[in-house]
């Protein structure tokens, strides 16, 4: 179950939008007919109310309030088009998702629509929770016109999409500059390394102590985070995973991970460990950004936009995540993108109504308008006057980071089997750490010998 990502797929996206942005012409694809779209995908007007029977399905996601309003009304608009569909909505936080859809899947109660990631898509597929979707693609529900194959392969396992990607996006660093400059500092620059952010660090730290701000951080803890984690262990040229589903990193690159971070926290640059377990999971309104706790957070670029219309107050900039510095000399970026998923254990109908409001969802004019760059660049790339032309100010931003780290970013793996037990050992164990329970050292040892332990049960 491993495929490699490619960097291309993000190239062919972004050219496209930039020939829409700047000509703004029309396509016979991209007509006001939506003819790229298979007519059985999308009904004519009032068409499903006498012949089709009513369906109920649920669909969850995550993110916070702004993007469940959003999401409504893309939800509202295809019930619309599909009046013979209920759609009962299941938004929650990041972090309380994976552990509600976890449950939900072993009770065999998944949603019929669903939010999915690279990182645990493997494990959701091996336990037969995610529908192949190839028959409703050849059969015209879910349309691939305007896709690049490169791209649809971020949803495929073993040579079969089990995902449609919702866009293309990178982690990156959102920047409090007017708190910074309320404290008579500059900004750290675009590129930056681990170095610079101890350095630069404990001069913000000296700052908000002789401002009486000793509540106050300068950088979030992302010592339990196994996707920054996995920059860092890219960065010394290396991947959590080997194509054959072995383990690709070393206990090093653990130790350093959790020693570097040990030695933020004591320095003051990342909160202590009680506060970074409090706010883990807080709704981006009570976050510690939010309360000017933090001056840089880590955030996926696909919400920028979120964050400069949710605090209008704040003015903030973008940096990339830490370079390695003196931990490593490779590059950490590589494509991310959350995708869209259908449960295969719910009935044939609510299966064929989950596939119809994903090709709403990703392949419509109504449906990406709505949508725009809330997770990327979208990739149905006949589709992209649908929202290149009502781009604020905020999502050409995105758009050019993405263009930037696109010529940075290099090919990843995708995680195999047993991935989401690593990351949930990978977290457990961190905050053993994180609190002083435990030594890097020995920590890392542990984890690379059940990560071990698991990616062989697994393989199995």
């Amino acid at each position: 179950m491993k495929k490699i990502l490619t960097v291309g797929i993000i190239t062919a996206m972004l050219f496209s939008l930039s020939l829409t942005i700047s000509c703004n012409k029309k396509s016979p694809s991209t007509s006001d007919s939506d003819s790229s779209i298979p007519e059985n995908t999308v009904p004519s007007s009032g068409s499903h109310k006498s012949k089709d029977v009513t369906v109920e399905i649920r669909a969850a996601w995550w993110g916070d309030t702004n993007r469940h309003a959003l999401y409504k009304k893309i939800i509202d608009k295809f019930v619309d088009a599909y009046p013979h569909i209920k759609v009962i909505t299941e938004p929650t936080s990041w972090g309380d998702y994976w552990d509600k859809i976890q449950v939900q899947s072993a009770g065999g109660n998944a949603p019929d629509f669903m939010g999915m990631h690279q990182q645990y898509a493997s494990d959701y597929v091996r336990r037969g929770i995610l529908e192949p979707l190839d028959d409703f693609i050849s059969d015209g529900v879910i349309s691939t016109d305007g896709w690049t194959k490169s791209t649809l392969a971020t949803g495929t396992i073993d040579g079969v999409t089990y995902m449609i990607p919702m866009g293309v996006a990178f982690t990156s660093c959102f920047v409090n500059e007017g708190a910074i400059k309320e404290l008579g500092l500059e900004s750290p620059p675009f590129d930056w390394s681990w170095d610079d952010l101890m350095s630069w660090g404990k001069e913000a730290r000296t700052a908000l102590d002789s401002a009486g701000k000793t509540d106050s951080w300068v950088f979030v803890d992302g010592s339990t985070n196994l996707n920054s984690w996995r920059y860092f262990v890219r960065q010394r040229g290396h991947e959590i995973y080997n194509e054959d589903g072995t383990i690709g990193f070393t206990v090093e690159d653990v130790e350093k991970w959790w020693t570097m971070f040990n030695k933020f926290r004591e320095a003051g640059i990342v909160p202590d460990s009680a506060t970074s377990t409090e706010y883990s999971n807080a709704a981006l309104e009570d976050s510690l950004f939010s309360r000017d706790k933090v001056l840089i957070n880590v955030v996926p670029i696909n919400q920028y936009q979120l964050y400069c219309t949710t605090f209008p107050d704040k003015t903030v900039s973008i940096i990339r995540n830490p370079t390695a510095g003196s931990y490593g000399d490779s590059v950490g970026e590589f494509p991310e993108g959350a995708h869209f998923a259908i449960s295969a254990k719910t009935s044939k109908k609510k299966k064929l109504a989950a596939a119809q409001l994903l090709n709403f969802w990703v392949n419509t004019k109504e449906g990406l308008s709505l949508f725009g760059l809330d997770q990327g660049v979208p990739g149905n790339l006949d589709l992209a006057d649908a929202y290149s032309k009502n781009l604020d100010k905020y999502q050409l931003k995105i758009q050019e980071f993405v263009t930037t780290l696109s010529d940075i970013a290099t090919p990843t793996i995708l995680p195999p089997s047993g991935a989401t037990e690593v990351d949930s050992i990978f977290k457990s164990l961190g905050e053993e750490v994180q609190f002083g329970h435990k030594h890097p050292k020995a920590g890392a040892q542990e984890f690379y010998d059940k990560v071990v332990s698991i990616l062989s049960k697994n393989k199995n």
